[in-house]
């Protein structure tokens, strides 16, 4: 098996106290990893503005606790996203894109921070999002991802000594046991399944053609949201309205995307002053994905309309 590592991304970018390795990429945490025996711990952290991140790094990952128990299992890797000015200023945007297209790539939609874990030859096998209350916490959840890798390597190894459907039913079992965005990193044993189970009976004809069908929706919907920028006039959102839900329309629509554009409805909505469908559009973005970056934020829009808006709008005091 061969991975494609395609993005290079930025180590520390404020400085660390972490004692673990790190390496600035992937690519350079791989021959450490091999060479030590550890896997990769990649984090997607806002670590100079987000408070769980925060959370995370101070109280969590720099404490002794967790560098004595974990000390020689791990390289660290970082990808970071900034939003304060100097953070901002200290990645070049092109660094800022690539860790953008890192988070697509492994479709981590569990809001910051995720620590997606890699093993030594660079698969991706399990994920922790968010932080925990303690060290202790946090480091049963890494103790449940190692459960989760010796079922994938327990069952892969099984599949060595089989053939035909047999074969195929334990490499999937092997898929089965790590979170469904990491398996399409696995192509060579996707494609092997498919070739022992013409039928299908498996459900992995999908897996691979499925990242590729994300990747041409989020392009279409990039291209939509670009060129709503800067329409105000009733005519110009009303078109914005119509493109948006035909998107809706496109068959086999990947959840997340489909909620950035009921997200997008609804500020389309918000201006022309539509408060009703605005709620019925936001809404309908967080039913479809309640864990993903977005959702916190719709759920308070949510809870403000029915608590606030509709009310108003009941008692003839908006329009």
């Amino acid at each position: 098996m061969k991975l494609i590592h395609v993005i290079t991304i930025m180590g520390s970018m404020l400085g660390s106290a972490w004692a673990l390795p790190q390496a600035g990429s992937v690519e350079a945490a791989l021959p450490l990893a091999k060479e030590q025996g550890r896997d990769i711990m990649l984090e997607f952290t806002g670590k100079e503005w987000c408070p769980p991140c925060i959370h995370l790094r101070t109280k969590i990952l720099e404490t002794a606790e967790f560098e004595q128990a974990v000390g020689d299992k791990y390289v660290l890797v970082e990808v970071v996203f900034p939003r304060l000015p100097a953070a901002v200023a200290a990645i070049p945007e092109e660094q800022r894109n690539a860790n953008e297209k890192l988070l697509t790539h492994h479709r981590i939609e569990t809001g910051l921070p995720t620590v997606l874990l890699l093993d030594a030859e660079g698969f991706p096998y399990a994920q922790v999002a968010g932080a925990r209350r303690t060290t202790a916490e946090y480091l049963k959840a890494l103790e449940e991802t190692a459960a989760v890798r010796a079922r994938r390597d327990a069952a892969f190894a099984r599949a060595q000594g089989l053939q035909g459907m047999e074969r195929a039913a334990a490499l999937a079992e092997g898929l089965n046991a790590i979170p469904e965005n990491c398996r399409d990193k696995y192509p060579a044993i996707v494609n092997e399944i498919n070739s022992l189970d013409p039928q299908n009976t498996l459900g992995y004809a999908r897996v691979l053609t499925r990242y590729a069908n994300y990747r041409r929706q989020e392009a279409s919907l990039r291209e939509i949201l670009n060129t709503q920028r800067g329409r105000l006039k009733p005519v110009e959102l009303n078109k914005v309205i119509g493109i948006l839900q035909e998107y809706l329309a496109t068959p086999e629509l990947e959840p997340e995307l489909a909620q950035q554009a009921w997200r997008s409805l609804g500020d389309t909505y918000a201006m022309l002053r539509r408060y009703r469908d605005v709620h019925k559009a936001y809404k309908q973005a967080y039913e479809i994905a309640p864990d993903s970056r977005l959702a916190p934020r719709l759920k308070k829009a949510v809870q403000h309309y029915e608590l606030n808006i509709l009310p108003a709008l009941e008692r003839g005091e908006l329009r």
